[in-house]
Parts: C-alpha cells; sequence; structure tokens
C-alpha cells in the first residue's frame, strides 16, 4: 500500500494519483520499504538546538551476534559433555582393597628382587628383610604345587612301570584313584595347614610378647628363616619327575627334610624375639597346642578324602 503524503489516504501500489486529493503518488514508497528505509535511516532527535543522531540497532548484526553466542555455547556445552563423557569412560571402577593389593603386586613384581630375597635369606635365614609381603605366600603355594604335581608324577610312572613288569592291568586300573584333580587337592590341603600353624604361631607370639606382626610379614618371616626348604622340594620334584620309582626314597626324605626346617622355623620366630612379656615355655605350649587342633581338624574335613585318594591308587593298600 501507498500512504499519500498530503492527505494520508491509502492507495493501492498501482495508483500513481491520489483519488482523493490528486497528489502525485509515482514517487511514493511502498508502507514496508518506508519502514525498513526508516528503520535504516538514523532518528534525529532534538536537544534544545540542536540535533543527536541515534544510530539504529542493526538487526543483522544483532542476529550475527547471537547466532554466534548461541553457537558458542552450543560448542561449549558440546565440549563439556564430551569431557564428562571421557572423564566417565576413562575413570576406573573401585576395586576392592585385596584387588589394589593384587594389581599393585603384579606392576611391582621383579625376579631379580625376589632371588636376591631367596638367597639373603639362605645366608641370614633369621634376619630381618626389606621385601614384597606376598614373597612368603608365592613360595609356599608353589612349594606345595610341586609336592602335589610330584606326587601324581611319581605314582602314575610307578604304576606304569609295575603294570609293564607284571603284564596286566589292574595296577593301572587302581592308580585311576591318583588323578590330577587329587594333586590339586594335595597342595590345597598343605597350603591350609601352612596358614594353620603360621596362625597359631601369630597366636602364640602375641601371648608371648603382648604385641602383633602384621600376618604377611610374619609369614614372610617364617618362609625366609625355611627357605631351605625350597631346595629339598625342587630336589625331591626333579627326582619324581626324572627317576619315577627308583628315587622314591630319596624323594621322602627331601620331604621330611623340608618339613622339618618349616617346623623349624616356626619354632624360631615363635621364641626369637626379646623381651617377653609371659613365659615363653607356655607361649609355646599354646602354639604347639594350636598347631595339634588345627592340625587335626583339617586332616578330619579335608587330609582323609585325600589320602583315601592316594592310598586307594597304590596296589595292596
Amino acid at each position: 500500500m501507498k500512504t499519500c503524503p498530503n492527505c494520508g489516504s491509502k492507495m493501492e501500489p498501482s495508483v500513481n494519483f491520489c483519488t482523493n486529493c490528486g497528489a502525485d503518488l509515482r514517487n511514493v514508497p511502498l508502507d514496508s520499504e518506508e519502514h525498513s528505509v526508516q528503520a535504516s535511516e538514523p532518528k534525529m532527535t532534538r536537544v534544545g538546538n540542536r540535533k543527536e543522531t541515534s544510530e539504529p540497532k542493526d538487526s543483522s548484526n544483532n542476529n550475527r551476534e547471537g547466532r554466534a553466542t548461541v553457537n558458542s555455547r552450543s560448542v561449549q556445552s558440546t565440549q563439556e559433555n564430551t569431557s564428562s563423557q571421557q572423564s566417565n569412560y576413562q575413570q576406573p571402577r573401585p576395586q576392592s582393597q585385596v584387588g589394589r593389593q593384587f594389581t599393585q603386586a603384579v606392576q611391582n613384581f621383579d625376579a631379580h628382587n625376589m632371588w636376591q630375597w631367596f638367597v639373603n635369606s639362605w645366608k641370614h635365614p633369621f634376619s630381618d628383610q626389606q621385601s614384597e609381603r606376598w614373597y612368603g605366600w608365592i613360595t609356599l603355594i608353589v612349594e606345595d604345587l610341586l609336592i602335589g604335581l610330584g606326587l601324581f608324577i611319581g605314582e602314575q610312572r610307578a604304576a606304569g612301570a609295575a603294570d609293564s613288569m607284571l603284564g596286566g592291568t589292574n595296577i593301572m586300573n587302581s592308580s585311576a584313584g591318583f588323578t590330577f584333580g587329587t594333586a590339586i587337592e594335595v597342595a590345597f590341603f598343605l597350603a591350609l595347614t601352612e596358614a594353620a600353624w603360621i596362625l597359631a604361631a601369630y597366636l602364640a607370639y602375641k601371648v608371648i610378647y603382648g604385641k602383633s606382626r602384621n600376618f604377611l610379614d610374619l609369614t614372610n618371616h617364617v618362609v625366609q628363616t625355611s627357605n631351605l626348604s625350597a631346595i629339598f622340594i625342587v630336589v625331591y620334584f626333579v627326582f619324581m619327575l626324572l627317576m619315577g620309582p627308583a628315587g622314591v626314597a630319596f624323594s621322602a626324605v627331601m620331604l621330611w627334610l623340608s618339613i622339618l626346617f618349616f617346623s623349624m622355623a616356626l619354632t624360631v620366630v615363635v621364641l626369637g624375639d626379646q623381651n617377653p612379656v609371659h613365659d615363653k615355655f607356655y607361649g609355646y605350649f599354646l602354639f604347639i597346642a594350636l598347631q595339634f587342633i588345627t592340625g587335626l581338624i583339617l586332616f578330619l574335613i579335608i587330609g582323609g578324602t585325600v589320602m583315601g585318594q592316594i592310598g586307594s591308587s597304590i596296589p595292596g593298600l
């Protein structure tokens, strides 16, 4: 629409002269163009005797600034979401204390340090050493596995040799009672027995000296003192592996020596410190009683089954 500048009448865009007053409308802009022109032109404001120009707001600039602000906020929000997702992805799940200790032990494992611990324990069995707390139990578990596997290999070879000499299959069939699973059960039974005896030493030590020692540190001290038994067990396993029935007697002697050294180490650890609070004799008596009770309980629960399987695999028993 056109607005007549003379009378203000509204005319169609195609009308060139005002039908009300006859004014020339050919150069009159359309209302929309007029508004846009007026919006783009600076407004004149009279202040006293002077005019001040107020610049119109550039809507396009404002729109661009608004879009830029929105874009920057969206980018920032996207970055925050990405960083939070990455932090959630990278953040590990909390581990238990045992899990953290095991992970740290694996990371800190050094075979050379453990071998040096062995060498020092052979030179000075009873002296205190700075070592990882799990050295003792790793040593005991490996020794128990070697004992179980040695029994399994020796029994199989003995049964095979007897069967080949007699030319029958009865002995081989009887050896089916001692399987690889039985060897693992033997190792498990030995580990439980050692844990029970070390626990007995822990309690006796607390009664005698009126103070407690860390259970893992105490185990390290016991195993370090008896580390010569590791040599006996390795020799036992080699004889069972290579010589079979011919090495049974010598292997039995090696096992007996390893048990003897372990028992001696327990006694030395319990009675070896100074400044006892209570008499060492009664503390040692408590230790022997706890050894007997725990050993009897374990034998009745597990040992009887294991020994029965071993006995069923030996001809004539």
